[in-house]
């Protein structure tokens, strides 16, 4: 049973959600999500909402560099942030006794954040380096980030979140002033508080911080639509790699579509758990494969379902491709056994209850719905489960993964 929520919205427009659940425990989480990803930079200027992340804990008018994350400590809190390609999140995770104080601190970076260039240059510098660690001497975080290269020509999708290495490089102090004046402004938030804590405690403190804070101008919105896809795509990437590893990317609609349901029921059968298909055919009885993961990356926009596999050493990429398509092609012609489909359904609600299990994985979960589609579709996720059919899965399979849907990227030794 998904916990009852109860909203207001503040006269700046930000949205602010209570959600109690665990009551007795006296741990909170507060969540602050802005709908600003990489999907709202531009060519040239790519990795911002990434760097913001960073420079949201710098100095404020108030407070110096490094004092968010000490005051935090100071009361026994866990803190921390990610950049997506639909939004960014922070979260505090405490106890109620600090909400207050935590709301401050969020509060004050939203108003009061200075973004001076001596701060901005050396972590500059740190974002760099984490995109060498990450994507460049990282096999499959090169072939993640050149994958959504290859996949999209013209949307902002184009790139991850990490951004370009040159464009990191070159961004100045005004272009990220620029990028936050646009989109970290209360309009464009939404705050969760969740945990052991009263409606109107919530409230109050919410009120009383963000009430006040003015927005400075009207959030873009993006007008950049992907070309649909006309044909196949496949690259081959050269890097010092033990083994050759392989994605595969059908591009597969917004968060908010029904067939949502279906791609996730397909993810859970092609890769998770060690019976599912690829795992049981490719890595245990053909020994092909050393690793195969599937991920729906439903996004607000159209994204990518990703099949991703590492091979066996002397394994050729080519040959895993041809082995999956054979395997994608019996399910589109063929309905699953009965217990497959209970199986993965069953998966999937497990997935669900997983993540209902502490208010901080809840704040994602509810935080997520809110900012790329509506909490509605959340509420009616255990029904449109319960109501997948054989039908509905080969469906899936027949509209989505189609080789002139497809993006092939292998990545080998020179």
């Amino acid at each position: 049973m998904l916990p009852k929520f109860e909203k207001i919205t503040l006269e700046n427009e930000l949205e602010v959600y209570h959600i109690p659940l665990n009551l007795g425990s006296d741990v909170i989480s507060i969540d602050l999500f802005y709908k600003v990803g990489s999907r709202n930079e531009t060519m040239g200027k790519s990795g911002i909402a990434h760097m913001l992340e960073h420079l949201n804990f710098k100095s404020t008018k108030t407070r110096k560099s490094g004092e968010f994350d000490k005051i935090v400590k100071g009361f026994g809190g866990v803190n921390n942030a990610s950049t997506g390609f639909d939004y960014t999140h922070y979260f505090i995770k405490c106890s109620k006794s600090n909400l207050d104080t935590s709301l401050e601190l969020y509060a004050d970076i939203m108003a009061n954040l200075n973004l001076l260039d001596e701060e901005f240059r050396p972590e500059r510098d740190v974002v760099l380096e984490e995109r060498l660690w990450r994507t460049d001497n990282n096999p499959s975080g090169y072939l993640f980030f050149r994958l959504y290269n290859t996949a999209f020509i013209y949307h902002p999708y184009h790139w991850t979140p990490i951004g370009f290495k040159d464009d990191i490089k070159n961004w100045s102090i005004e272009d990220i002033r620029e990028f936050h004046a646009k989109f970290y402004q209360p309009k464009n938030a939404v705050l969760l508080i969740s945990g052991d804590i009263s409606k109107d405690e919530a409230f109050k403190y919410a009120k009383k911080h963000f009430n006040d804070i003015k927005n400075s101008c009207e959030v873009p919105v993006l007008h950049t639509f992907e070309p649909k896809q006309d044909g196949e795509k496949t690259a081959i990437l050269h890097k010092d790699s033990e083994v050759e590893i392989l994605a595969m990317a059908y591009k597969i609609p917004p968060f908010t579509h029904k067939d949502n349901v279906a791609l996730d029921a397909i993810s859970e059968y092609l890769a998770n758990g060690k019976s599912a298909i690829l795992n049981r055919i490719l890595v245990d009885e053909k020994e092909l494969l050393n690793q195969v993961e599937t991920y729906n990356m439903a996004g607000i926009d159209e994204n990518l379902f990703i099949i991703f596999a590492i091979c066996n050493p002397d394994v050729k990429a080519q040959s895993v491709k041809a082995e999956i398509l054979e395997i994608l092609n019996t399910l589109k012609e063929n309905e699953l056994e009965d217990d497959d489909l209970t199986k993965i359904k069953n998966s999937v609600k497990a997935q669900f209850v997983y993540s209902l299990d502490s208010a901080s994985k809840v704040a994602s979960l509810y935080g997520k719905y809110i900012v790329q589609g509506n909490l509605e579709e959340l509420f009616n996720l255990q029904d449109r489960v319960n109501e997948l059919n054989k039908d509905d899965i080969k469906t899936v399979f027949n509209r989505y993964f189609n080789n002139a849907n497809l993006t092939t990227m292998i990545l080998r030794k020179d």
